[in-house]
């Protein structure tokens, strides 16, 4: 991965050429071969359409143990419908955190959060019609073409290239929120191959389509393979595409499933005052503690902007105190998406042995090693202000949990936390795990901050979730993970 700089330079000089340049004749006609080929009108006047996938996940930089791929089972569903804008996503996931059947659906007003195996609800004002099922419509060949035929006045051709031996053209193009995409057009069939965008996080992501088939005119990849960096992520096991679906109660929330309230608006950036040199910043899902440690700053919490986090605080404190030291709490790869933030500002990152592989992988050069100060079992920064423990959970085999014990402040990533203004968060296996290590180590906790965000939580809302938690099965008259 420390091609990522190449990339990087890559991938902006496309942006710029997309940004400054408009369709020409070239990419009209491509855009016309490409539309006819995946069945014209049939495809680009259709009033709704319904993508079914199944597939195993590969846990690419989201395993329990960054040595060993843990694999899952996704069944997703997506549902639009163009002339209301409408939208809806059925989900039924199997993986090491336990079951779960969620919906999220857009009414062409606003949009839900559905959790039918624990029957809530709730309203989700941040979700937009269009992002929705962003990542079900990049994995569709035909969705792409219909997205391509929409905004064919961003269509930039990019030469040609081959591909598993035979030629292409390239025509990139914008999706609304998401990073410009790259088809990889068959110059013989005038079908997507190949669809490719960078990521800065992951680096390339590349979305692979076989098996073309024609359902009722319409054209589409029966097989498609995901990749980020090289890696496999997604296996298709089977799927279809319906441009006749039934939309009869496809976008209805459940009025008899218990409403959650609103959801913490987390669109702006915030910094929260704890007192005494103890700061929680963040926006939408990346949040950051920092704890003045007089002439720098101690932080844990690697999401991507950390340099935006650190300079609020900088702001809220009057001063341009540096970031000394980054805990990094575990190894996925979404929490290292500020590591090369963290060695750009200069500082030590404090982690476990098992975790330095997957930081340096993560970042655009490689790290000495006396930038790395490693924890065994645990230790304690600041005098005993701050105290890391190694845990081990359902969701990361090796954990830092960063506590301060004067405050019984615990700062957590992906165990406990919630987007919502009031109410328990649902509980899974990670909660549930995450919550017996404590025990184990017999720490007084009371108060918990989540590096995505939302509103503190209590030891006693802890208790109260996981107490609440059991394993459930798929319920009756759901389709979708009735096999």
């Amino acid at each position: 991965m420390h091609m990522l700089g190449k990339f990087a330079a890559a991938a902006t000089a496309s942006l710029m050429m997309a940004a400054t340049g408009n369709a020409g004749e070239k990419e009209d006609a491509l855009v016309d071969r490409v539309v006819g080929a995946y069945g014209g009108k049939a495809l680009t006047e259709a009033s709704a359409m319904r993508i079914s996938d199944r597939y195993k996940i590969l846990a690419v930089g989201q395993s329990v143990d960054p040595k060993v791929m843990d694999i899952g089972h996704n069944y997703v569903d997506l549902i639009i419908d163009f002339e209301n804008q409408r939208k809806s996503v059925m989900a039924w996931n199997k993986n090491r955190a336990g079951n779960g059947l969620n919906q999220t659906i857009h009414d062409g007003q606003t949009g839900y959060n559905v959790d039918h195996l624990n029957q809530n609800q709730f309203e989700n004002a941040n979700l937009q019609y269009a992002v929705l099922g962003g990542g079900i419509m990049r994995t569709t060949d035909a969705a792409l073409v219909r997205l391509l035929a929409d905004g064919r006045e961003t269509a930039v051709h990019g030469g040609e290239a081959l591909y598993q031996g035979q030629a292409h053209e390239k025509l990139t193009f914008k999706m609304e929120g998401s990073p410009d995409l790259t088809l990889f057009i068959n110059k013989e069939t005038g079908l997507v191959s190949k669809m490719e965008r960078y990521n800065p996080v992951f680096g390339t992501l590349s979305y692979l389509f076989d098996d073309h088939r024609t359902v009722d005119g319409v054209t589409y990849a029966s097989d498609m393979n995901f990749l980020i960096d090289g890696q496999p992520n997604i296996i298709s096991i089977s799927r279809s595409v319906d441009m006749t679906p039934d939309l009869t109660g496809a976008f209805d929330v459940p009025t008899d499933y218990e409403a959650r309230g609103q959801t913490v608006d987390t669109s702006e950036m915030s910094v929260l005052d704890l007192g005494d040199g103890v700061y929680f910043a963040g926006q939408n899902i990346g949040y950051s503690i920092f704890v003045d440690a007089g002439d720098h700053y101690i932080a844990s919490g690697g999401y991507a902007g950390l340099k935006d986090r650190l300079a609020a605080v900088q702001a809220q404190a009057g001063n341009e105190k540096p970031l000394g030291k980054l805990v990094v709490t575990h190894h996925h790869s979404d929490h290292l998406g500020g590591m090369n933030e963290a060695v750009e500002l200069g500082a030590t990152l404090v982690t476990v042995a098992e975790h330095v592989q997957p930081i340096q992988e993560s970042l655009n050069q490689p790290l000495a090693d006396d930038r790395f100060e490693l924890v065994e079992g645990q230790t304690t920064l600041l005098g005993g202000k701050i105290a890391l423990h190694d845990i081990s959970t359902a969701h990361a085999a090796n954990y830092l949990l960063f506590y301060m014990p004067a405050r019984k402040l615990v700062f957590s990533a992906d165990h406990f936390g919630t987007p919502l203004v009031s109410g328990l968060p649902v509980a899974n296996l990670n909660m549930v795990t995450f919550r017996q290590a404590l025990e184990r180590l017999g720490i007084d906790t009371q108060i918990f901050y989540s590096a995505h965000g939302g509103r503190a939580l209590t030891l006693a809302e802890l208790r109260a979730a996981t107490d609440a938690y059991e394993p459930k099965g798929c319920p009756a008259g759901f389709e979708i993970c009735a096999d």
